[in-house]
């Protein structure tokens, strides 16, 4: 199945890193994780004193269409998650450091305004504020609000006739409110917290004068902006307990809980809950060689609910009057998964052996079971020049209705939902060529129940909103990414992927995938004062839309989107410890492509900005 490339492109990397000897496992204290890799760190120990960083270095993020142009077709939780280490080291005396600054920057305001141009009215503004408490041995918190509002003009109105080009103003507008915190009690548990706020505001803007007086004969003037506006909001409680002893013949435990309430325009909300817990042990194996155990169990519940629309102006613009109105929804949906597993080390391979068995009530009349299997070796050869990692994994994919927008916030209210089922047989090599020359191909072969995708709905007459539909399949996926990093002035990556669907059913056609993208990124530093990004993308031509042929019975294509290549271009420049300066510029090359069908992107989009720290003694 095909998936967005740079969410391929970030497990790459993940599981690349896996694979090293010296490979580290980030640790995120403050959201709930349910990522399930296990990495055996190998090798000599080289304590290691990190410089004092003196400035809050947040250069502006990539935030284009271009980036957006893969809608993924899952979503994936690939936070990663602290284990145990297989192998034990002495503490280290912290050094003394020699001319400590006395300023410490724990926050920053990045401030921004943006045009795209099409019309004088389209100001964009960006507000990012950050704030964290300063260094302390056994607790920190903060706190981060973010808003990017992004107004855009799709084409020009013609005065005399119905414009086919012309898709009016669309409004999108993003805002998070983010609070986090953590606790070490005696050196051994670590406590954290997360509460989480975001709301996504938008227009299903995806039909064009022409076909709006021809489905509806209407007019843009007489209809407003709230006919045909959506809102999400997504409201989330995290916590996290963890014990940091990694000892042999200690047991250890790692709890997540998370709750979150989203809810939408058009009457509908969704409760769910999810718990992800293990514990383990580490005991000796083989004399000199430690291995570690682990029980996980995984608990998603959802509750859904939406109330039946009082009239069609209850729902988005365009709704078929002839279909009658959707009936209120009242269901739970449950998963449950027992994973237990066991990471070890055998002549230098590195093993992780495990089977989970899941439970499935999810929209379903009965429950039902499956067995997924958890298997994965890894080698390095060649004095760790290269690396190479088989495993075969297999999970369930909640497809609700909050994981559902994220990937098409253009879907009608209260979409159907269904568990998907993956399996993955895969092979990651990963070859470093020198320190500067790195190779990653990765080989993923996916066997799926009830996979996601999305079709326009019928029920719509201006053919704008979608709804998701579900097909088995088996997909290929062929990826490859070759980087070049010199030291921190620059670095250099060239990678592509190609995707094989097969067994699919017939009269079955899958849309929104391409059959291979590719991508070339670049990151410059130069001398500390100047940064830059160059962000490129091919994306090639996908089945937007079909119809039954009601000779035949067999769909066919009607709309296909074209392949397009995208450019995606910042800058930054470090005037002071305190205060930078940046520019993005997003489809630098002006070009009119779609990210879903009849949904054009932004021709073009400028945003300048600063970022300023204040300075805590």
């Amino acid at each position: 199945m095909r998936k967005n490339s740079h969410i391929a492109c970030t497990i790459a990397l993940l599981i690349g890193a896996a694979t090293a000897p010296n490979a580290l496992q980030a640790q995120n204290d403050t959201v709930k994780s349910s990522y399930n890799e296990s990495v055996i760190v190998v090798g000599d120990y080289t304590p290691v004193l990190d410089g004092v960083t003196e400035k809050v270095n947040v250069p502006p993020a990539v935030n284009d269409n271009i980036s957006e142009t893969l809608q993924p077709t899952f979503t994936y939780s690939i936070t990663p998650r602290r284990i145990s280490s297989l192998t034990s080291t002495s503490g280290i005396k912290a050094a003394k450091v020699i001319g400590s600054p006395t300023r410490l920057y724990n926050n920053y305001l990045r401030f921004g305004l943006g045009h795209d141009f099409a019309g004088f009215a389209d100001i964009n503004p960006l507000v990012d504020l950050y704030y964290t408490s300063t260094r302390k041995d056994d607790y920190a918190y903060g706190a981060r609000f973010y808003h990017n509002t992004n107004i855009t003009t799709f084409g020009r109105a013609d005065d005399n006739t119905p414009s086919p080009d012309h898709y009016g103003r669309d409004r999108e507008a993003v805002t998070k409110l983010d609070f986090f915190g953590k606790y070490i009690l005696n050196k051994k548990h670590l406590f954290s917290a997360n509460l989480a706020f975001d709301r996504q505001y938008g227009r299903y803007y995806g039909f064009s004068d022409s076909t709006l007086f021809s489905r509806m004969a209407d007019t843009r003037d007489s209809i407003s902006f709230s006919d045909y506006a959506f809102a999400y909001n997504n409201l989330a409680l995290n916590l996290g307990a963890q014990s940091l002893n990694t000892d042999v013949n200690k047991l250890g435990y790692d709890a997540n809980l998370g709750l979150s309430n989203f809810w939408g325009r058009y009457d509908f909300s969704q409760f769910s809950m999810d718990l992800d817990a293990n514990i383990h042990y580490g005991f000796p194996m083989f004399s000199k060689y430690k291995a570690i155990a682990y029980l996980r169990t995984k608990w998603q519940g959802f509750r859904h609910k939406a109330d039946a629309p009082a009239s069609y102006d209850d729902l988005p613009l365009g709704y078929i009057p002839i279909i009658p109105l959707p009936d209120s929804l009242r269901s739970s949906s449950n998963l449950f998964q027992i994973n237990p597993y066991v990471d070890f080390l055998f002549n230098g391979f590195k093993f992780h052996a495990g089977l989970s068995l899941g439970f499935n009530a999810y929209n379903n009349d009965e429950t039902t079971h499956n067995l997924f299997p958890d298997l994965s070796v890894a080698k390095s050869f060649a004095n760790n020049a290269i690396s190479l990692a088989v495993g075969f994994k297999g999970d369930y994919i909640a497809n609700d209705w909050n994981s559902i927008r994220l990937m098409n916030p253009f879907v009608a209210p209260a979409p159907q939902t269904q568990t998907s089922i993956e399996n993955n047989l895969y092979a990651h090599l990963r070859i470093n060529f020198s320190k500067k020359l790195i190779l990653n191909v990765n080989i993923d072969n996916s066997f799926y129940q009830n996979a996601i995708f999305f079709q326009l709905d019928p029920n719509y007459r201006l053919n704008n909103v979608f709804t998701p539909y579900y097909v088995d399949c088996n997909a290929l996926d062929l990826a490859a990414d070759f980087t070049f990093v010199n030291d921190e002035m620059i670095t250099m990556t060239l990678g592509g992927k190609y995707y094989v669907d097969y067994n699919v059913p017939t009269n079955v056609i899958l849309l929104h995938t391409p059959d291979f993208t590719a991508h070339f990124d670049v990151d410059l530093n130069y001398k500390d004062k100047w940064l830059f990004t160059l962000r490129t993308q091919f994306v090639s031509s996908m089945d937007a839309e079909y119809e039954t042929n009601p000779i035949t019975g067999l769909n066919q294509v009607t709309q296909t989107l074209p392949a397009h290549f995208g450019v995606g271009l910042e800058a930054e420049y470090i005037h002071s410890r305190a205060l930078s300066f940046f520019a993005r510029i997003d489809n630098l090359t002006c070009q009119r492509y779609y990210l879903w069908a009849n949904y054009p992107a932004q021709r073009f989009n400028l945003l300048l900005g600063l970022t300023y720290t204040i300075p805590t003694k």
